[in-house]
């Protein structure tokens, strides 16, 4: 069969911005526009993107949180069980094919306040509360086998309770060091080949801001921070990883607060508009990937992206090729998702999310009640 796709062309008309400048040495931006003509291509064989089953997750039973794929196949989560005061637990579980009950591995110590999985399924870290203050864990998975950290050794210094961030490679854990009058605060990285910490002071930003939000390069060379101007908007600023300070090279107002690296060059974000772009800091060149969107994810080999659009309860799926999202299509209709995860070979997407109680009409293999994951599979 064969199938039809646009293509779009890019125009190079091109849009000098001149960010205003701190001594920040900031660089100015071009931005790249989609061009209004496509032209038509053909692709032989089937369509990309083709829904073979979707999984409703089984109902909790007390509160919890999906943490990513541990395999290709295998869903990581945590259960806080609620029962008599002393019995209350925090339970690692694994969810596998047909996703339809959970798997208790093991007790998770209950003083950590948040979490988040290694990209590839090895760890889980998280930011817990300890006699020495509050420190960086990390949870090896399968074993349980728990490793306390020092990420800092300032004692006017502790770790914000922002969950920390791992790069796409899983080698660097990041995390927020608050200063004593919390009014600054600092960027701390943890490498897990050389088994060191650094705290890293932000230099040459725009304007005063806090950070909360850090995700390193691969290379661990470059840093994407979330800022939040005390209230009044927030911003994403690119900096570079140098001595004991990351330097502020470009910054922009965004919308939301997701991000992401596509390449230790080159990474997405959510303007206020809900323009996803991409920019390229060898040529700080800002191209326009898609408009109108709420939320996406890309695959880990960052080939494929899912996303929804303004206004829709509509998951889509693309190719990611070039600054270009080709064969995009349709793969679920009836929720609006909060978080998405590609399992590692990119055949499936867990979809946390709620159920519109619009009317819009819809192809749904099963309706998820609200805030229910379920997982989409693809042929």
């Amino acid at each position: 069969m064969r199938y039809r796709y646009k293509r779009f062309n890019l125009c190079y008309a091109l849009a000098l911005i001149l960010l205003t400048g701190c001594a920040s040495g900031l660089q100015s931006e071009t931005v790249i526009i989609p061009g209004t003509e496509t032209d038509q291509a053909v692709v032989e064989g089937s369509r990309p993107f083709q829904v073979k089953t979707i999984y409703r997750m089984p109902e909790s039973r007390g509160e919890g949180v999906l943490l990513g794929w541990s395999s290709s196949e295998s869903v990581i989560g945590l259960l806080y069980e609620t029962g008599a005061a002393d019995e209350a637990k925090l339970i690692l579980e694994r969810f596998s094919p047909p996703y339809d009950r959970a798997d208790h591995l093991f007790e998770v110590q209950m003083n950590k306040l948040s979490y988040q999985m290694s990209p590839n399924g090895k760890f889980v870290s998280g930011i817990a509360k300890t006699d020495e203050g509050v420190v960086l864990q990390l949870i090896a998975y399968p074993s349980g086998e728990e490793e306390s950290l020092v990420a800092t050794t300032d004692a006017n210094q502790q770790l914000g309770f922002e969950e920390p961030a791992w790069s796409d490679n899983s080698r660097f854990v990041s995390y927020i060091v608050m200063e004593s009058d919390n009014r600054q605060s600092s960027i701390g990285i943890y490498d897990t080949e050389t088994e060191a910490a650094r705290v890293y002071r932000l230099k040459g930003l725009e304007t005063e801001s806090l950070p909360m939000k850090v995700m390193v390069s691969d290379d661990g060379k470059m840093a994407l921070i979330i800022l939040d101007e005390y209230g009044h908007r927030r911003r994403i600023a690119l900096g570079a990883v140098n001595g004991n300070g990351i330097d502020v090279q470009y910054e922009h107002e965004i919308g939301t607060d997701q991000a992401a690296w596509l390449n230790n060059d080159q990474f997405v974000f959510l303007g206020t508009e809900g323009t996803l772009y991409v920019y390229d800091r060898r040529n700080h060149e800002l191209s326009i990937l898609l408009e109108k969107v709420d939320s996406f994810e890309f695959s880990l080999d960052r080939k494929y992206v899912a996303y929804s659009q303004n206004g829709e309860d509509t998951i889509y799926a693309g190719k990611l090729q070039g600054k270009n999202i080709l064969s995009a299509e349709p793969i679920y209709h009836g929720v609006i998702p909060s978080k998405m995860y590609w399992s590692p070979d990119h055949r499936r997407l867990l979809v946390n999310g709620r159920k519109n109680y619009s009317k819009q009409q819809g192809p749904v293999a099963i309706e998820p009640s609200d805030q229910q994951p379920f997982i989409i599979e693809l042929k």
